[in-house]
């Protein structure tokens, strides 16, 4: 069991042994997207579940030699995670929302190859996310048709928005309604591969890592999780 937030729970799986634990985290952190995937439960009854061994295998993504419960990617929503780890003294709501209005403007997008099952798509991207669950960066719905356990990972490409297409993503993500925006790309798959020069940032649950490549595919039901 894990007290903190989804980066509390990201070192938790990458560091311990799937195969002969189940897990189960309290919320305490900034964001708590991966417990939003499962129904509220007070601390009684989730002892109670973790007594009766109620487990439920969900799949995780594997990033290189990262895994990742319920976000991983690169663009401006990797630069976001960053800057929002270095704001250690805001109030959680306001931890991913600022960087998100201060660098949205400003950043630049990436040129990419990117390959995955029976796509393929070159040039400029904003921002690339692959999820598990519905949520993330502390409460977008990135990822409005994806499941914990259904073997693929949900993909949100935006390519190169224009001003005003980077308010209205910013607006209609809170609700999950921003897939039919001319501009983003959606898909469920499950692996992906991207090509892009240099060094990049690469967000998993919130940390972030430097990276040269990337490289992503779904690990169906190795997390066991009472929650």
């Amino acid at each position: 069991m894990a007290v903190g937030g989804d980066g509390t729970f990201h070192v938790l799986i990458n560091h311990a042994d799937l195969q002969s634990n189940s897990f189960s985290l309290i919320p305490a952190g900034s964001g708590n997207d991966f417990v939003s995937a499962f129904k509220k439960c007070s601390i009684e009854d989730l002892c109670a579940k973790i007594g009766q061994g109620e487990t439920k295998p969900i799949d995780l993504i594997q990033a290189g030699d990262v895994l990742a419960h319920t976000v991983t990617g690169i663009g401006f929503e990797a630069l976001v995670s960053k800057k929002a780890n270095e704001g250690k003294n805001l109030i959680p709501a306001l931890k991913f929302i600022l960087p998100v209005i201060r660098y949205m403007f400003v950043f630049k997008p990436l040129m990419v190859k990117i390959f995955a099952d029976n796509y393929e798509y070159s040039g400029p991207a904003f921002m690339l996310s692959m999820g598990n669950g519905i949520r993330a960066g502390g409460g977008f719905k990135l990822f409005p048709k994806a499941t914990l356990d259904d073997g693929l990972m949900d993909v949100l490409i935006i390519k190169n928005p224009t001003f005003l297409q980077k308010l209205m993503y910013v607006w209609l993500v809170n609700f999950g309604k921003h897939l039919n925006l001319k501009v983003v790309e959606y898909l469920q798959v499950k692996q992906l591969k991207v090509q892009f020069q240099g060094v990049g940032l690469l967000n998993a649950d919130g940390d972030v890592y430097s990276t040269e490549s990337y490289e992503a595919v779904v690990q169906k039901g190795v997390l066991k999780v009472i929650q």
